[in-house]
């Protein structure tokens, strides 16, 4: 067996040591778990409930937020993470974008960048579905900074940074959109941040990764198809354990009502639920149809809240989990998932506590109140 051969083996056997260590024993820390926040903010708006439960978790001194960054660029996914982060009283939280790659503009595959000067226009407009976060900006002036993710930091200095800063082993990322930064994190060279390269780097000071991520048990997921050498890259150099919560746990997990139909003005997070739920005579009107596109009568498929709760709350009580490998495949975007009970290096999450209930844990996390900020 070569040195290389021997080093896999090794990290393979080292990585799934920590997965069963770390499935059931973060969550009882006393200590806050430090998370950084990857969102796409572009088109679904799964991504404003996560960011949603995050700051709700912080407020309980459950975590603490490092850095809250778009994986898309050219946008106003930056300005929109921006919004919700003052909302919550925590308008100084570092932010960043990626530059030079990944989705850009206002939907993937999209050809332009968004103008942040352009009038707002209707929401039928061909947008993409990044209307909301453009009505975001228009309906909370002065609560951002970057109106177009381009003006942003750049995604791996703010990632840098905020690792760099911190004890060993000490950090949970939770990525909720395309995996562009975490491949271009592990590719940054040494700096005057930090004498280590970007593997190195994420394996000092990253206890954890957890990727809102993949199609089970194979297809092609929203997040992982749009940067799909990103994501293969990431998924197999990654050097810490991963956990996904991947397309089929969240599809059916329904979230969100109850946000829509807080009885509260001048929130960022009611104002983009409602704004985007089908009421409730809809769905009753033809229920398969909304089904079909992950609605239901308690909302939205709760795919990126339920990331936050793994990230910060760990495992137990809510999930089960699968030992195994995702691994992107062919060159179209096409993932699988492989079972492997002893030397899998990822662990994906299935259903222990019924869904509706852990859907109930995540709607009374979206409508706390924020403990601070929230002024308009």
């Amino acid at each position: 067996m070569n040195t290389v051969s021997k080093c896999m083996k090794h990290r393979i056997a080292l990585v799934g040591s920590l997965l069963l260590s770390l499935a059931f024993a973060w969550s009882s820390s006393a200590e806050p778990v430090k998370v950084i926040f990857d969102t796409d903010m572009i088109t679904d708006f799964d991504d404003v409930g996560a960011l949603a439960c995050l700051h709700a978790l912080a407020d309980a001194g459950e975590c603490e937020i490092l850095a809250t960054i778009s994986s898309t660029r050219g946008n106003a996914s930056v300005g929109a993470v921006e919004v919700i982060n003052h909302y919550y009283g925590r308008p100084d939280i570092p932010v960043g974008a990626p530059k030079g790659m990944g989705v850009m503009g206002a939907h993937p595959g999209a050809k332009t960048k968004v103008d942040p000067s352009a009038p707002l226009g209707e929401k039928s407009g061909n947008d993409g579905g990044h209307y909301k976060y453009r009505k975001l900006l228009a309906d909370y002036p002065g609560w951002y900074r970057h109106a177009d993710s381009d003006d942003a930091p750049d995604a791996n200095e703010t990632y840098r940074r905020a690792l760099a800063a911190q004890p060993d082993g000490s950090v949970v990322i939770c990525s909720v959109g395309f995996i562009t930064n975490m491949r271009r994190l592990l590719e940054t060279k040494p700096d005057d941040i930090s004498p280590l390269d970007g593997k190195a780097l994420v394996a000092k000071k990253v206890k954890l990764w957890v990727a809102m991520a993949c199609q089970y048990p194979s297809g092609r997921e929203y997040n992982s198809k749009w940067d799909a050498e990103s994501s293969r890259i990431a998924f197999s150099q990654w050097p810490t354990p991963v956990i996904f919560s991947d397309a089929k746990y969240g599809c059916d997990c329904f979230a969100g009502r109850a946000v829509a139909e807080m009885a509260v003005e001048h929130s960022p997070v009611k104002d983009v639920f409602a704004g985007n739920i089908p009421s409730r005579e809809e769905i009753r009107s033809d229920s398969a149809k909304w089904l079909q596109r992950c609605f239901g009568m308690g909302g939205r498929a709760a795919w990126d809240e339920t990331a936050v709760l793994v990230a910060v709350r760990g495992i137990d009580p809510y999930f089960n989990t699968e030992r195994g490998t995702y691994r992107m495949v062919g060159s179209n975007g096409d993932d699988e998932w492989a079972p492997d009970a002893e030397n899998g290096p990822h662990l994906r999450i299935t259903e222990r506590m019924p869904k509706v209930e852990v859907a109930r844990v995540i709607d009374e996390l979206m409508t706390r109140k924020p403990l601070r900020g929230g002024i308009r």
